[in-house]
């Protein structure tokens, strides 16, 4: 898993529609602060598709149901849409981020996500398929 910050020049719809045919996401920079926040969910997805347990068919979409702490892809998504293609964030699952990069019209940013994230954050994470 690769984490970077980008622009681009294409407007979202378009950016949506190019990530969906790549293993990557185009995210909102608010939806995460800390590499922490994403490595539990990316594990936390691992661990759910290999148990069988994933409410998503593919690691991609169930790593952003955790993130987003949501139980459907259509409210992660609406959660996770960037607001502008100034500020992205974007998750590289698997492939080049020269590839990725190009696909999606984008220029890498030099920023960083915090290492350690806020604790209760991290719970929110974990606990979000507890149902009521």
């Amino acid at each position: 898993m690769l984490t970077l910050f980008a622009e681009s020049d294409l407007g979202i719809e378009e950016l949506l529609e190019r990530s969906a045919k790549l293993d990557a996401l185009v995210l909102d920079p608010s939806v995460a602060e800390s590499k922490e926040e994403l490595e539990l969910s990316f594990y936390l997805a691992k661990k759910s598709l290999s148990k069988k347990s994933a409410l998503a068919k593919k690691m991609k979409y169930e790593f952003l149901l955790w993130l987003t702490g949501k139980t459907d892809i259509r409210s992660a998504m609406k959660k996770s849409t960037p607001k502008n293609a100034n500020e992205l964030l974007i998750m590289i699952l698997s492939g080049k981020k020269e590839h990725v990069l190009k696909t999606l019209g984008a220029n890498e940013k030099k920023k960083t996500l915090k290492k350690i994230a806020d604790q209760l954050r991290l719970e929110e994470i974990s606990l979000s398929r507890i149902k009521n």
